[in-house]
């Protein structure tokens, strides 16, 4: 994977960070003389933060091939955010994460619903590296995180197209049966179809039309 973009410089992205977090930080001033006040012990701002924070990892795992250790990182992002928000929140990812892990490259996989990860990552993907590079890891250290940099394979989504939280739910349980029949039968796509249809009683078509949204979702 090659860099697609020329990184901007570093105050840019902390101060799109700034700004990402301005609401929960003025919610924060104003709700803490309230909450010492009637709970000394209170860690209301804390709660808020986490409610605020713009994405969740919700998985990492260790790559180690050819004597270079990588890191995959499944991350969920909140809202609707466009291609300089996400290049904004890749760095916010290495910088909580290298405190913890020590790798050669790390690629960061965004989705917008936790229901697909382990499927193509819609939003896209950053990594962390070598000249952007995956396949350069070799080429540094493990924690030589100043040699460095981002490169960017992410997508700027017609949010329009997103599916709705009952479509996902749907969308979900027919991949799970898909998958979990794993049959070569040449109409095992429909029998599925029919399966999810009787389940959530919905027509056919509609879970059709579902499955076809998800699917140029994730592609575009």
């Amino acid at each position: 994977m090659k860099q697609r973009k020329t990184q901007k410089p570093r105050w840019v992205y902390r101060l799109r960070r700034g700004i990402l977090f301005l609401p929960a930080l003025a919610f924060a001033i104003y709700v803490w003389p309230n909450a010492a006040e009637s709970e000394p012990d209170s860690v209301e701002t804390e709660s808020v933060q986490s409610t605020d924070r713009p994405y969740t990892i919700e998985a990492s795992r260790a790559v180690e091939e050819d004597e270079t250790v990588r890191y995959e990182y499944d991350v969920v992002v909140h809202g609707q955010p466009d291609v300089e928000t996400l290049q904004a929140i890749s760095h916010d990812v290495i910088d909580e994460v290298k405190y913890r892990d020590t790798f050669q490259a790390a690629l960061i996989q965004y989705y917008d619903h936790e229901a697909y990860i382990g499927t193509n990552s819609p939003l896209g993907q950053a990594v962390f590296g070598p000249g952007g590079d995956w396949g350069l890891a070799g080429t540094v250290a493990p924690g030589d995180y100043e040699e460095m940099t981002f490169g960017w394979q992410l997508r700027e989504k017609e949010w329009d197209s997103q599916l709705s939280d009952e479509e996902v739910q749907i969308w979900r349980a027919w991949n799970d049966e898909y998958e979990t029949t794993a049959s070569e039968h040449p109409d095992i796509r429909s029998r599925v179809t029919r399966t999810i249809s009787a389940e959530y009683g919905i027509d056919p078509e509609d879970v059709q039309q579902i499955v076809l949204k998800q699917n140029v979702w994730a592609a575009l």
